[in-house]
């Protein structure tokens, strides 16, 4: 069994608010958590957050998250908050991690984190990595290459504002920047998780024929990658850079061939479109495609988004009906999409889970999640997961 509660402070004063959260937690459960989640806003002075969480919370407590460009308690969606989940559990062991300078080599950051996390043989991970500087696929695939390919991880990139060139990383007393942190779970948790973007493939499957360095898309069926893109957009190419975040683009099976890639159902993950090099006629992704990939045009409508989110929280509510707590982790770009509807996203899904379960989650710079075993990088994509023990 776990306990868990969350709270939200909004506070001018950073140290301030810390402590107000530390003891509303401690107020809530009635006694020391063992465990804090925690997520502020980017661009916040998150050292200061901690020294007023620190001076309230007793020294065995453990602490990992990071910033956000939105977060997520059990009532509503927030802008500007301090947001913390407190646990306790008898049956659940958790355990902080963290890798730092994942930056420099995302994939091997992600083994050394990986051989942290397997000594300690949790059930599942939950990964708050840097946003900015992390090659988040290969930190990924660096950490199921010591976990097996399997092993469920979840989670969501650290976001930084728009006047911050940096995110932060909360490990126990440590707030730190370009780098990984993680939870691990220990004991009998079960374990449901859905990913949705609300995106639709439009027109036919292209072959990334010229890919530089994982994230650099030069070519697409041979021809420049940039000019194909906007013949697809029409009118709104005279909107580029910034109309991309509308139209990422969805990446097919490796399975799928012929008549099956033309199947919505088999986009794997989303891929946006981070900006262009009209020299070279080039997009910058905001992660990987292998060469040789099928890619599809995405598009969707405000109401396509909203339902989806809604669509993936029914599925996951079908398989786990009572669980212990609920966790979110959506895209900064489906907020941007969405405006001032961005609240939206996730009321359905409230309102099936009701008030009980305890909630935490925030926006993110791109989510991790499982779909059909296989713990995956996302963009663009509301994700649940929810956990009974």
């Amino acid at each position: 069994m776990i306990e868990a509660t969350t709270v939200s402070i909004v506070h001018d004063d950073a140290r301030e608010a810390g402590r107000l959260a530390a003891l509303e937690l401690l107020d809530r459960l009635r006694r020391s958590p063992d465990l804090v989640i925690l997520f502020v806003p980017a661009g916040l002075d998150g050292k200061q957050v901690l020294e007023g969480l620190w001076s309230r919370l007793p020294a065995g407590t453990q602490l990992a998250g990071c910033s956000a460009a939105g977060e997520i308690n059990s009532e509503e969606v927030l802008s500007g908050s301090i947001t913390a989940m407190g646990l306790c559990s008898q049956d659940v062991e958790f355990r902080t991690f963290k890798v730092e300078g994942v930056g420099a080599d995302s994939l091997e950051a992600g083994r050394a984190l990986g051989a942290q996390v397997r000594a300690f043989d949790p059930a599942l991970l939950l990964l708050f990595p840097d946003g900015l500087q992390t090659n988040a696929t290969q930190l990924l695939q660096g950490v199921l290459s010591i976990l097996g390919q399997g092993f469920p991880v979840i989670g969501g990139l650290a976001a930084a504002s728009d006047d911050t060139t940096s995110t932060i990383q909360f490990h126990d007393r440590e707030a730190l920047s370009g780098a990984a942190v993680g939870i691990g779970l220990r004991g009998r948790v079960e374990l449901v998780t859905r990913a949705r973007s609300g995106w639709t493939p439009a027109g036919t499957p292209r072959t990334c024929t010229r890919v530089e360095n994982g994230t650099t898309v030069l070519e697409l069926d041979g021809r420049p990658a940039l000019g194909l893109y906007e013949e697809y957009l029409g009118e709104r190419a005279r909107e580029m850079p910034g109309v991309s975040i509308e139209f990422p683009l969805g990446v097919i099976s490796g399975s799928a061939r012929g008549a099956d890639a033309m199947r919505e159902d088999q986009i794997v993950v989303c891929r946006t479109i981070r900006g262009v090099d009209r020299e070279r006629g080039a997009l910058f992704l905001g992660a990987e495609v292998a060469e040789g990939a099928q890619v599809r045009m995405m598009r969707a409508t405000k109401e396509d988004v909203i339902n989806a989110s809604s669509a993936a929280g029914g599925l996951a509510c079908d398989a786990m009906p009572d669980p212990s707590l609920a966790l979110f982790f959506n895209c900064a770009a489906r907020k941007q999409v969405l405006g001032w509807r961005y609240r939206q996203d996730v009321q359905a899904l409230f309102r099936r889970l009701g008030p009980a379960v305890p909630k935490i989650g925030f926006f993110t710079y791109g989510e991790i999640c499982p779909v059909d075993g296989l713990s995956l990088y996302h963009e663009v994509t509301f994700t649940v997961a929810l956990l009974r023990a």
